[in-house]
């Protein structure tokens, strides 16, 4: 069984290290189009051979608004498909490729260099232990018909039909694998060491135990994160509560087609599934509601966004791992605009302390920069394919970024106001404060751009935060050149103002250099960054600076 759930595990990390890119994009694709989220999510299972990290996946793109929580049920509801599908395959007897694929996996996860080959060897090395893992467990359970303890164990679970879709469900919940569990099952049952009707029951315990690990890993999230695998759940249980009066019925009438007992207990899981699709895909918009009910509106107060612990249990998918750290770092990004948003107010109404809690806020910031690292210092320290390393480092950067963003604001920012402002208690100059607020709004326009640039990796919006980067520089050269013009018309006019109007400006400059960063990797991958020395021949556009600039982006 162990070696079962290790081949999954290859198999799952050489599809999400080779086509991660590609399956992100398929589910996200999905948006609001439900038939083509059923297909998708069906099709993405079948090649992770997981629906438990199909409905992690979904439900973290649903937490960053990219999915709706219908669309996020309908993919749920065709990955809990696409694993039927893929026992159905495996009920047929491919033991004898077994020794093929391990050595031709091993030899092509060795020699090859990297890339997809590599990837294509790992995944032909988990497929052939899983067959192997299969035969191994037939020879294992021959053996099962002849103890009267295990008879007599199954013949209880008979007797008590609840309590073995119980047993199912802890089996599938522990392993985190219906299709793992589906398998043990189908080959239990070929050795007639387990009664058909018992089998049955077996499955539909693990079809809830296969929802429980999602429902789990989101418990922390927020409302729209947890509404889907919350949903799956429900759905899940429903369709058990009404199957099992009638299994025994079920088993009677599949086993008139005189089939093998793999193939009957391979078409039930099959025909459970479908048939949960037919009944609630048309209902996805109650339970939706039903969801919205149960569970309560996201508490907006500052306890809610203390960083949350991130799930060491997902490196067994990088990408689940990397969303999860991408989730925890766009929640930390929701923090520093909460305090550069505060300490304008606070530079706004003279509010001492507006201006504390704000400065205290950074310790919140760190937490979260300190838990992100870790997070991925641990990821990094797995097998990790090149994508999967790079993105590792582009998420890293970029909450290294937010990190020195919160510095600005509590050391720089807030400091200056308490000192130089709150402290004489002296008013700005209404011009003055128009110069501010020219810089203030297009930083914080420039913050959702670069956290949308960070979450979709688009081209069109890193190429837009650039270009409103130069738009920023410009401003910010006329309002110091404005400042600097009415020190020396007025010779009355407060040093201690002055002086914090100059560093005001400098440093929303380095919070909107801090931000533009994110669109340098992008940009140098699609080939778009141009050396600083050329100009387009139209001269519209300006010269967009090498990736260097990121490294160090207060010297831009």
């Amino acid at each position: 069984m162990a070696l079962l759930l290790w081949g999954l595990r290859m198999v799952r990390i050489g599809i999400s290290e080779g086509w991660g890119g590609e399956i992100r994009g398929v589910l996200g694709a999905s948006l609001n189009n439900r038939f083509k989220a059923l297909l998708s999510g069906l099709g993405v299972t079948m090649l992770l051979q997981s629906s438990s990290a199909t409905a992690l996946l979904t439900s973290s793109f649903t937490g960053q608004g990219i999915l709706t929580t219908a669309t996020a049920l309908a993919i749920m509801l065709g990955a809990d498909v696409g694993t039927t599908l893929v026992a159905q395959i495996l009920t047929f007897d491919f033991s004898v490729l077994s020794p093929l694929l391990i050595a031709f996996g091993v030899a092509l996860f060795t020699y090859s260099p990297g890339g997809r080959r590599r990837d294509v060897g790992r995944m032909l090395l988990g497929l052939g232990m899983m067959l192997l893992a299969l035969k191994l467990i037939v020879a294992a359970s021959l053996p099962m018909r002849e103890s009267l303890i295990i008879q007599q164990i199954f013949v209880a679970l008979g007797e008590d039909l609840l309590l073995a879709v119980v047993f199912g469900a802890i089996i599938a919940w522990a392993s985190h694998s219906s299709l793992a569990t589906v398998l043990l099952i189908i080959t239990l049952a070929s050795t007639n060491a387990l009664d058909i009707t018992v089998a049955f029951t077996f499955v539909l315990g693990a079809n809830i135990g296969s929802a429980i690990p999602p429902f789990i890993a989101t418990l922390s999230d927020n409302r729209a994160a947890r509404q889907p695998p919350l949903g799956n759940l429900l759905i899940r249980i429903c369709g058990v509560i009404v199957t099992l009066p009638f299994v025994g019925l079920i088993a009677t009438e599949l086993s008139l087609f005189q089939i093998d007992n793999a193939r009957q207990i391979a078409n039930f899981h099959m025909l459970f599934n479908l048939a949960l699709v037919i009944v609630f895909f048309p209902l996805i918009d109650r339970m939706v509601a039903v969801t919205e009910k149960l569970i309560p509106e996201d508490d907006t107060s500052s306890d809610m966004m203390l960083p949350r612990d991130l799930d060491r249990g997902a490196f067994e998918t990088p990408l689940v791992a990397l969303l999860n750290a991408e989730r925890e770092v766009l929640r930390m990004g929701e923090v520093v605009e909460r305090m550069l948003r505060n300490t304008f107010i606070a530079l706004k109404k003279n509010d001492t302390e507006l201006a504390w809690q704000t400065r205290e806020m950074d310790e919140m910031v760190n937490a979260f920069y300190d838990g992100v690292k870790r997070y991925l210092t641990a990821l990094a320290r797995e097998t990790l394919g090149e994508k999967e390393s790079k993105r590792c480092n582009e998420i890293l950067g970029f909450a290294t970024n937010l990190e020195h963003i919160g510095d600005i604001i509590s050391d720089d920012l807030i400091q200056n106001i308490l000192q130089k402002k709150l402290a004489t208690r002296s008013k700005m100059s209404l011009q003055d404060r128009e110069d501010i607020n020219s810089l203030y709004q297009p930083v914080l326009a420039s913050f959702q751009l670069s956290l949308s640039v960070f979450t979709s990796g688009d081209i069109t919006m890193a190429r837009s935060l650039l270009a409103r980067k130069y738009k920023f520089t410009k401003r910010e050269k006329k309002a110091v050149l404005n400042h600097l013009q009415k020190i020396r018309d007025d010779h009355d006019y407060d040093s201690g103002l002055s002086a914090m109007q100059l560093d005001v400006l400098r440093d929303l400059k380095r919070i909107h250099s801090h931000l533009a960063a994110v669109a340098y990797p992008i940009l140098e991958e699609a080939g778009q960054l141009r050396s600083p020395l050329r100009r387009s021949k139209s001269g519209e556009d300006p010269p967009l600076r090498r990736i260097e600039d990121s490294v160090n982006p207060t010297t831009t």
